[in-house]
């Protein structure tokens, strides 16, 4: 049997459905090796969990090597200040872009940095001395990004593009820190080729502004569920990759089970690949897709669980409720009413749940589930 060519949690070979989103990308960073500017302000992508945010960013990031660009991943985080980690990062980039002595400099500034943030492991040749420390924050990763795009422009890396997962995460002074930046960046008389792109929850947007109320001038684009046609090609076209054909009923099937989500996309096609073991040559049929239903059900119950478990009681009957007036999109009203309460009172769950991701606006006054099957699930278990 050929290994199953889908991804569950992980960068699938193929990403469907996000060809304008790549686009928007790629328009951003060309900014910085047509103009040799900065990528201007902050692009930031934002969906629930599970609609492909991380993929689009990490195949953005393949795109942007394969272009000659450099680039550094890193992910916001409440519990730690992001600067270790962008330091780092940018300190292996340069590493195995093998830019040799040429970035001996800088990656001696790196190491200087990464002493003054106290990260273990890290060896330089000479003592620190007063005038080399710097105070970490807005001045340290300005600094640090501008020298390395200016760097990477200089040497034939056209610029610096930095990845940014889970942005909502970072804490305040990180997302201000890299606001300012590239503020300062766009604004700066000597061009700066840095663009940050970024992703995270739906609470991404507010978490912007929060940080810099010219953060509201940033690029936000919200990534919704899969057409038809897009699940049609992350089903076929890995499996083509591979040799093996599924029947035009599999595909029908395999979008019926979908509803357009991506992360069950791809539960759909390594269940049914792993009932098929299919070998080239051969053709998955809607009896493989059929017969792996129970398999899909029982990985999404282990998400849905998961998700229910991290609610409150009160969050928990907001769930409830929900669930309990309907599959589709439904009245925020006819929530309170299955309560008991007024409208105001679910107005606290309503946005908990929305920054979370579990549910979203699809209207005036009306919400829906952001996972297919999640409100039959809710009412079966609760």
């Amino acid at each position: 049997m050929e290994p199953s060519p889908y991804a569950p949690g992980s960068l699938p070979e193929y990403l469907a459905g996000r060809g304008r989103e790549r686009e928007l990308i790629r328009d951003r960073v060309s900014r910085l090796s047509m103009l040799g500017r900065s990528g201007g302000p902050l692009l930031a992508f934002h969906a629930p969990r599970g609609l492909g945010k991380t993929s689009l960013l990490r195949m953005a990031q393949r795109d942007a090597i394969a272009d000659g660009f450099l680039t550094v991943w890193v992910t916001g985080r409440d519990d730690r200040p992001m600067s270790p980690d962008l330091v780092q990062a940018l300190s292996a980039a340069l590493k195995e872009r093998s830019f040799g002595e040429r970035s001996k400099a800088l990656l001696h500034r790196l190491d200087q940095v990464q002493v003054e943030l106290g990260i273990p492991g890290v060896k330089v040749g000479a003592t620190l001395t007063s005038d080399d420390k710097t105070t970490t924050g807005t001045a340290v990763l300005d600094e640090l990004l501008e020298h390395a795009g200016r760097f990477a422009h200089n040497h034939d890396a056209k610029g610096l593009v930095v990845f940014v997962d889970e942005f909502q995460e970072a804490q305040l002074g990180d997302r201000k820190s890299l606001l300012i930046g590239l503020q300062h960046f766009d604004g700066a008389p000597d061009p700066t080729p840095v663009a940050i792109i970024a992703a995270g929850l739906p609470s991404l947007p507010p978490a912007v502004t929060e940080a810099a109320t010219f953060g509201e001038r940033s690029r936000f684009v919200e990534l919704g569920l899969l057409n038809d046609v897009a699940v049609a090609e992350a089903i076929r076209l890995p499996a083509e990759h591979h040799q093996v054909a599924w029947s035009d009923d599999a595909i029908m099937a395999a979008i019926d089970l979908a509803g357009g989500y991506p992360h069950k996309v791809q539960l759909i096609g390594d269940a049914t690949w792993g009932i098929a073991r299919p070998g080239p040559g051969t053709t998955i049929t809607i009896g493989h897709v059929r017969q792996a239903e129970d398999e899909i059900e029982d990985r999404m119950t282990g998400l849905f669980r998961t998700r229910l478990a991290r609610a409150t009681p009160e969050q928990q009957r907001f769930l409830t409720a929900m669930a309990a007036v309907g599959d589709g999109p439904v009245e925020r009203a006819a929530i309170a009413a299955e309560l008991g309460v007024p409208t105001t009172a679910v107005s606290r769950p309503r946005q908990q749940f929305i920054d979370r991701g579990f549910i979203e606006p699809t209207g005036r006054g009306k919400l829906r589930f952001t996972i297919p099957g999640f409100a039959a699930y809710i009412r079966n278990n609760t």
